[in-house]
């Protein structure tokens, strides 16, 4: 049988490995003031043995508005039991209680796990899923292209690490989100902490009009989340070289795996990674995007039984 509670940052010690790497510095905060909270599901044997069987951590927003599922994890043998049902259940109802609006959740298209996911949320209320962007993942024989070792900026141009960004500069593009760049665009996204190793940065007289962040989610992975440069400059071709370089360099530190995501509102560079990154790819998907909302009566529920 098993058994589900909202977890804090002692007991979530058990489940980490349940997460990506990125979200685990969440359960380790989990006792400080935030929005940010995980449930685990515990399974226990008829003899009393007990293991971890599942983790669900969700984020909510500063602003009081949505929340959304940062990870959502089944060990493969406790599956088909209700677990990840229930886990859901209960974020709602703790969600519910601090008046949150609505709960989000992205998955993507051309998983195993997909047609269980699509299931359960249709079966637990949710709304249709959105396409909202594609995923193209690859791996070390993208260093086959010619085209990354194209890496020579236009003149004036420079690139940094993104680490090494001044603070000033810091403070300036921060202001900017949401006027020049929009959200899904930002390079200061929390639970998305940039790889030292290849985030880069891009300047032109000293002022910084681009980059390109990556976020290590497993120890041979990276995600390429962001590429952006200033409208001036998007037909100079300098995104591409960013990405190139970037790319250069997460194979320079024998990191093998890439994963890039493009919101289906970046239609540009999304042709530029049909073009140039599909033919290396070792597999394309839709991200996927599904809602709750959370202050309906009775949670919107279909009934039905368990199957995940």
């Amino acid at each position: 049988m098993f058994t589900v509670k909202r977890l804090d940052a002692a007991g979530s010690a058990r489940y980490a490995m349940l997460t990506f790497s990125y979200a685990r510095p969440l359960l380790e905060r989990l006792d400080d003031p935030g929005n940010c909270f995980a449930v685990g599901a515990e399974w226990t044997e008829d003899d009393g043995q007990s293991a971890a069987a599942g983790l669900l951590v969700v984020r909510g927003s500063d602003d009081g508005g949505e929340a959304e599922v940062v990870s959502l994890f089944v060990v493969a043998k406790f599956r088909r039991r209700g677990i990840a049902t229930v886990m859901l259940r209960h974020a709602e109802d703790l969600l519910r209680e601090r008046r949150c609006p609505k709960l989000g959740l992205v998955y993507y298209s051309g998983k195993t796990a997909t047609p269980a996911v699509e299931a359960l949320l249709h079966r637990e209320g949710w709304s249709a899923p959105s396409v909202e962007g594609k995923v193209y993942q690859t791996d070390a024989r993208i260093s086959a292209a010619s085209w990354v070792r194209k890496t020579g900026m236009p003149g004036g141009m420079e690139t940094f690490f993104w680490h090494e960004l001044r603070e000033e500069e810091k403070v300036r593009l921060r202001r900017l989100e949401g006027h020049q760049y929009p959200a899904f665009l930002s390079p200061f996204k929390p639970n998305l902490p940039p790889e030292e190793s290849n985030s880069l940065g891009l300047r032109l007289g000293g002022v910084t009009v681009g980059w390109c962040i990556t976020s290590r989610i497993a120890a041979d992975t990276v995600l390429y989340d962001s590429v952006y440069v200033t409208p001036a400059l998007r037909l100079s071709g300098c995104a591409f070289m960013l990405v190139a370089q970037s790319i250069s360099l997460q194979l320079e530190r024998r990191i093998p795996r890439a994963i890039f995501a493009v919101n289906r509102q970046s239609e540009e560079m999304g042709s530029m990674l049909d073009r140039w990154l599909a033919p290396y790819a070792t597999g394309v998907s839709e991200r996927k995007m599904a809602y709750k909302d959370l202050s309906a009566a009775g949670g919107g529920r279909n009934g039905g039984t368990e199957s995940e």
